[in-house]
């Protein structure tokens, strides 16, 4: 018995490792057939509310079909397994409705209807594929999704629901063109408020406070908006725009999308309910004004925040190349490039202002035998420690910089080179006394620093920088490790 109960535990064992390494790549699976079944409820539940909450009465054409960008987004992230999922999803919704009508097949024609919309969600998946790969990035891009992603494949499916419910005798042929029409336009409109939603929040899911209090203060304004505009002042409904606009220009994408989805499903929702400035004795021209303006607002919109996000996007590119054009890779302070305009700066207003500025410049004693002695590693992480020491004994108005090499320079504006000299002292004397652990072994090193001082006079920054030089050879051909200073002068320049 005992025998039988440890070959057991070996077995448990033994598929317990085996499971060990193939567990991840289940679990990841399992997450992805739990993502594409709630996707799949997720299109069930936009399709009911579509018909209930959107659809005009009393022709119960509905004016916008959410379903289709959650259709879409399905196919974007689980491929070819979301088609059985949204044609179970939309025949699901529709059979309820088809079976009332009493026709004939009610299973054919739903399933056929139901396969058109599966077959849309595919068919604008691959056109995003093929056209934005990258997806939504600038406004151009919004061209090429409204014609390929949104159109085309809305087309094509509204095509074959249109010709099948007449074929089925669910409508008339009379009606089958402006059905076909309204379904291009509530499919589009879906997919033109879902996707760049989805895309957004995915790209991005960070929330700033301040973007936050201004997404909820813009929120109270639309709401202030469509309360008046539906409730018999309907020209604050032109009102959105210039609001959302603004908002445009100081969120992020994401949270845009997220309230130009939540104001144009709140005007559709509210026009179908026989509310609003959209309502006139002919629905055809209601329809189409209504359309007109979700379709032109949320184009507009969508426009201008991703213009705005390559714009900053532009803007931020440029400052990382500036950034690592004037700073030294390896130590963090800024380079030569950047060092010498910031002293010609501070040179004229000091000239201009009558104020003194020190500078000062340094170099690592022996710094060549480090990079003999322990190599080039540890000569790099002496350099590092050496930078790291100087920042912390300047202000936050002094600039420290690598000048090339183990060459440093340090400006210090508004001070004389008496004040200048403490810092540098209190920094020389830190150096000597504390070796530098590196990789290789503990480096002891020490530095030697000239300072100069301006306080007037025709010289120029060239004159104080080479007065600085000669100090820090006078130091070096001192005996290294220490400090040098005077006042530069026309007969010392």
């Amino acid at each position: 018995m005992s025998n039988m109960v440890n070959q057991l535990k070996s077995s448990a064992s033994s598929l317990g490792g085996q499971g060990g390494q193939t567990h991840p790549v289940f679990r990841k699976k399992l997450q992805e057939l739990a993502w594409a079944l709630f996707g799949m409820g997720l299109y069930y539940l936009a399709a009911r509310t579509g018909m209930h909450l959107f659809a005009l009465k009393p022709s119960n054409i509905t004016l916008l079909w959410l379903a289709s960008g959650i259709g879409l987004v399905m196919c974007m992230r689980h491929g070819l397994l979301a088609l059985p999922l949204i044609i179970f999803a939309s025949f699901w919704a529709n059979y309820p409705g088809m079976a009332e009508v009493h026709r004939s097949s009610p299973l054919l024609y739903t399933l056929i209807s139901a396969t058109a919309d599966g077959m849309a969600g595919i068919v604008a998946m691959l056109m995003m594929r093929l056209s934005l790969p990258g997806g939504l990035t600038q406004a151009q891009d919004l061209l090429h999704f409204g014609i390929k992603v949104c159109l085309i494949p809305t087309m094509l499916s509204s095509l074959i629901i249109s010709l099948n419910l007449a074929v089925g005798g669910y409508i008339g042929w009379d009606e089958a063109v402006d059905f076909f029409r309204m379904l291009v336009l509530a499919d589009s409109l879906g997919i033109l408020l879902i996707y760049p939603l989805y895309q957004a929040w995915s790209d991005d899911r960070q929330l700033r406070s301040i973007e936050v209090q201004r997404l909820v203060l813009t929120s109270l304004g639309v709401g202030v908006l469509l309360y008046l505009a539906f409730r018999g002042h309907p020209g604050f409904i032109y009102f959105i725009l210039p609001v959302l606009l603004l908002l445009a220009f100081y969120v992020n994408l994401n949270l845009v999308t997220l309230i130009l989805a939540v104001s144009m499903v709140a005007i559709i929702a509210m026009t179908g309910q026989q509310l609003g400035p959209f309502q006139t004795s002919n629905l055809v021209e209601a329809n189409f004004m209504l359309v007109c303006f979700v379709c032109t607002t949320t184009f507009t919109i969508l426009a201008v925040a991703l213009h705005n996000r390559q714009l900053l996007r532009i803007e931020a590119a440029r400052q990382e190349w500036q950034l690592a054009a004037e700073v030294d890779a390896l130590t963090g302070l800024i380079n030569r490039a950047a060092f010498l305009p910031m002293l010609e700066d501070e040179h004229q207003r000091a000239k201009r202002m009558g104020r003194p500025y020190a500078l000062a410049l340094l170099d690592i004693d022996h710094f060549k035998t480090v990079n003999d002695v322990y190599g080039h590693q540890a000569g790099d992480e002496v350099l590092t420690h050496f930078a790291s020491m100087m920042q912390a004994n300047i202000r936050g108005i002094d600039k420290a910089a690598r000048l090339g090499g183990d060459e440093f320079a340090i400006l210090f504006p508004e001070s004389s080179a008496s004040e200048a000299i403490i810092a540098m002292e209190r920094l020389r004397q830190r150096l000597e006394s504390h070796p530098i652990l590196t990789a290789a072994a503990q480096v002891f090193v020490t530095s030697s620093i000239g300072i100069t001082e301006y306080h007037g006079g025709d010289i120029t920054p060239d004159m104080v920088r080479t007065r600085a030089d000669q100090l820090l050879y006078a130091a070096k051909h001192a005996g290294r490790n220490r400090v040098m200073f005077d006042a530069v002068t026309d007969e010392t320049a």
